[in-house]
């Protein structure tokens, strides 16, 4: 079955290579196009309909390994899927025409109790509607940690890339191998996009990609949570999505204290500092997927070796990493426009 997960990869990778560069010129066509504005980097209008190439490679990824198996993937939950497809649909009408924060949220929340009704939500040992409330908090939470770091060439598809890969991990050391072939591909998908978007933007993902790799992120830890007995394990999957959840967390506290609105975009965020700080953008996004590997390398060894021994003194390393990190980062002036 092992061959089978990873064709799913390598053929959502292979459907990327071709089905990017047709987004791209459909994406000119139809003036799906990212204007500059003076918060932005880029200094022309790009093409947005990465996010659509990335989900359209991923499903027929899927559903070629499926078919060259015999049919031998099992099928996603229905609101799992209903959720992926209002969040594209909604991303690209944002993208196309602009949506308000309150509508977006909304339509957040929509996909997140579509998830947590169709797969359930993981069981922490509280209330039951609770626990489904904090499941859909979380799905919201994400699908904007997400979308907030849709800020610099690369940053969005290698981290996801890397997070995917991280989940199919967990998710086949847990047993619970549903997950793991539409995982791969979607991590495929973003390495055969991933050379429009790094180190030169020609495609972007625009909101439709992040709002879709935000639920499927959202959706991966969800699932993880399930599979995982309950106790020291559950403490793995979350080190898988800690680097959106601390620049998210990073963001609002900042934005709060200047007296911003949360949902104003800038170039405020912990990957805009760090890139002021070592003066090169390319090096902090290679220094971000790195980190998020780190992070998946904990998260992994927590769920595989579930003992407090090892799950207290990984997460106060990360923890106390992330708090340092965020005190030195609120001292240093933001990135220049590239």
């Amino acid at each position: 079955m092992v061959p089978s997960f990873a064709g799913a990869f390598a053929l959502a990778a292979l459907f990327a290579v071709v089905v990017t560069p047709l987004a791209a010129r459909l994406a000119w066509v139809t003036g799906w196009l990212d204007q500059p504005q003076a918060r932005k980097s880029h200094a022309q209008a790009t093409p947005l309909l990465g996010g659509l190439a990335v989900f359209v490679s991923a499903w027929l990824g899927w559903l070629a390994a499926d078919a060259l198996t015999g049919r031998a993937f099992a099928r996603p939950a229905p609101g799992l899927l209903a959720g992926a497809v209002l969040a594209l649909a909604v991303g690209l009408w944002d993208d196309r025409f602009g949506m308000g924060p309150r509508p977006k949220l909304l339509v957040q929340a929509t996909c997140g109790a579509l998830l947590v009704f169709s797969i359930g939500a993981p069981s922490l040992g509280l209330w039951p509607p609770l626990e489904a409330g904090l499941a859909i908090f979380v799905v919201i939470a994400l699908m904007n940690a997400i979308n907030f770091l849709d800020n610099m060439n690369g940053m969005l598809g290698g981290l996801v890339l890397v997070s995917l890969l991280g989940f199919a991990a967990v998710s086949a050391g847990f047993g619970a191998s549903r997950a793991v072939p539409m995982q791969l591909a979607l991590a495929g998908a973003c390495l055969g996009f991933l050379p429009w978007n790094y180190p030169r933007a020609r495609l972007f993902l625009g909101d439709a990609g992040s709002l879709v790799l935000g639920y499927s992120l959202a959706a991966s830890l969800l699932l993880a949570l399930q599979a995982a007995p309950r106790g020291w394990a559950q403490l793995g999957p979350p080190l898988l999505v800690a680097y959106p959840a601390f620049d998210m967390t990073f963001v609002v506290i900042r934005r709060l204290r200047e007296g911003r609105r949360i949902d104003q975009g800038g170039r405020d965020h912990t990957n805009h500092r760090l890139a002021s700080l070592i003066q090169c953008p390319k090096r902090t996004v290679l220094l971000i997927w790195c980190s998020t590997a780190a992070l998946c390398a904990s998260g992994f060894a927590l769920s595989r070796v579930a003992l407090p021994a090892l799950a207290l003194p990984v997460w106060g390393l990360w923890i106390t990493l992330f708090l340092l990190t965020g005190r030195r980062l609120s001292s240093v002036p933001l990135a220049p426009k590239a």
